[in-house]
C-alpha cells in the first residue's frame, strides 16, 4: 500500500511557518554542524530551514527529502547551490537512497516537525534506514510533535472529526521514554556527552489570522485523510467557528505546543 501524503500546498504552507522559524535558533544551537558536513534533511518542507542549513555548510551540501511535490517545488525556488532534492516518503528511503553512495553518507541527519506525520509502527523502520545512512559517530536531530502537544485545539478537533466520522489525534505524539527505547533498538546512542531525549512545551503566539493559517495549511489534512470527502467542508467550517473554544484564560489564541526534541549519536 502506497504511504499517505498529506495534501499540501506547499505556497501556503510557506507563508504559515513562522511559529516554527521562531524556534529555529534554538534548533540549530544544539545541533553539532561543521562547514564541512553533509546533512540529510527529512521533511524539508517548504525548504526554508534546508536553506538555512546549506548556509551554515559551506563546504558540505544538504539533501531535502520530502514526498509532496508542491512542497519540493517551494524549496527548490529558494535552494543555494549546495542543496539537492528528492520526492520520497520516510517511509521508502531504502528503496529511494539504496545505492552505496548514500550508506554512511551523512555528518548529520535533522528532520523538523515531520516524524509525529509517521505511523507508530513505521518509526523502528525508519530509525533503521537513518541509522544506515549517517556516517558512524553521525549525529540524529529530531523536533516533532510530542505526548501533550496542542491539547486544547485537539480536543476541538477531535471533538468535530468524530461527529464527522474522521479520527482522533492522527498524529504520533511519542513521549520521552518511549523515543529514547526506539532510539536505543536502532542502535543510536542517546546518551554519549552532549546527547538528550526530551519533551518541552512551548507557548506559541497566535492570532486569529495566523491559527486560521495554521490549521489550513498543516493541520485539516491530518484529520481529513480518513474522514469522507463530503464531510471535509463541514468539518473545516465547524472548526473555526469554535475557535474561542481554545482560547486560553487570558484571553489569547496562543497554543501550548509540546515537542519531541532529542539528539543521539549513530
Amino acid at each position: 500500500m502506497k504511504d499517505w501524503v498529506p495534501d499540501w500546498d506547499g505556497t501556503l504552507y510557506a507563508a504559515n511557518t513562522a511559529h516554527h522559524r521562531a524556534h529555529d535558533d534554538g534548533f540549530l544551537a544544539s545541533t553539532p554542524l561543521r562547514t564541512t558536513d553533509r546533512i540529510l534533511d527529512l521533511g524539508c518542507g517548504a525548504g526554508d530551514l534546508t536553506a538555512t542549513l546549506a548556509e551554515l555548510v559551506p563546504h558540505g551540501h544538504v539533501l531535502g527529502v520530502d514526498a509532496q511535490p508542491s512542497m519540493l517545488a517551494e524549496a527548490r525556488s529558494r535552494a543555494r547551490a549546495n542543496q539537492f532534492f528528492v520526492e520520497t516518503t520516510l517511509q521508502r528511503l531504502d528503496e529511494t537512497l539504496s545505492s552505496p553512495d548514500h550508506d554512511g553518507a551523512y555528518d548529520v541527519v535533522v528532520s523538523r516537525a515531520v516524524l509525529h506525520w509517521v505511523p507508530w509502527q513505521d518509526w523502528p523502520a525508519v530509525l533503521a534506514s537513518i541509522r544506515r545512512l549517517l556516517r558512524p559517530g553521525g549525529w540524529l536531530r529530531i523536533d516533532c510533535g510530542g505526548a501533550g502537544n496542542i491539547p486544547r485545539m485537539r480536543r476541538l478537533l477531535d471533538a468535530v472529526s468524530t461527529t464527522h466520522g474522521g479520527p482522533t489525534t492522527p498524529w504520533t505524539f511519542l513521549d520521552a521514554g518511549t523515543a529514547l527505547d526506539l532510539l536505543e533498538a536502532a542502535r543510536f546512542d542517546p546518551f554519549v556527552e552532549g546527547a538528550f531525549v526530551r519533551t518541552v512545551a512551548q507557548r506559541r503566539p497566535f492570532d486569529d489570522e495566523s491559527l486560521r493559517g495554521w490549521l489550513r495549511s498543516q493541520v485539516f489534512q491530518a484529520y481529513e485523510a480518513t474522514m469522507p470527502a463530503d464531510h471535509r467542508d463541514a468539518f473545516r467550517a465547524e472548526v473555526e467557528g469554535r475557535l474561542d473554544d481554545v482560547r486560553r484564560g487570558d484571553g489569547s489564541l496562543d497554543q501550548t505546543y509540546v515537542r519531541l526534541d532529542l539528539l543521539a549519536r549513530g
